[in-house]
């Protein structure tokens, strides 16, 4: 026969037991979540980082061909800053939080290839402008130079030595 003791007990093992099953199932189901959310977050952080690494070439593309990328250092300035709180949050397990950061990093770097590349054109058009005034300026002063010797010879030629002066 079963004792109130042994009544008791068994509810207890059966209540554990239960609590363990309950426990288990809840996990497996939580855990493809968790793991979708962390591969929705790496995935965003690696997309962001090589949209920054992009936008990053056509700023010192630009610099280095004379552009003032003043105004696009502010904005890398600003989504390298997003990306490293993504990076952050990623690392402290807040997924949705990384994910988050990471895309308004990236969608903060919408249109700045563009801008990169119109500020580069404008550079190397004021580059070329200046090339030109400078050879100009230099074969207009050899052109001046020239005919003001050529004249100087005609007249020479023409009036020689007049009234004692010595040339």
């Amino acid at each position: 026969m079963l004792t109130k003791a042994c009544l008791v007990r068994f509810m207890r093992v059966s209540f554990e037991v239960l609590l363990l099953v309950l426990v288990c199932i809840a996990v497996l189901n939580v855990c493809p979540v968790v793991w979708a959310q962390q591969s929705d977050a790496a995935s965003s952080i690696s997309l962001a980082q090589t949209t920054l690494v992009q936008c990053f070439d056509a700023a010192k593309a630009a610099e280095s061909s004379g552009a003032n990328v003043s105004s696009l250092m502010s904005v890398l300035n600003s989504a390298g800053a997003e990306l490293s709180n993504a990076e952050l949050a990623y690392s402290l397990g807040n997924f949705g939080l990384a994910s988050s950061l990471a895309s308004q990093s990236q969608s903060s770097l919408r249109g700045f290839i563009s801008e990169a590349d119109t500020l580069k054109s404008s550079a190397v058009a004021r580059s070329t402008d200046q090339t030109l005034i400078l050879a100009g300026s230099i074969v207009g002063t050899f052109a001046v130079i020239g005919a003001s010797v050529v004249v100087w010879m005609r007249l020479k030629r023409k009036y020689g030595n007049v009234s004692g002066v010595k040339a």
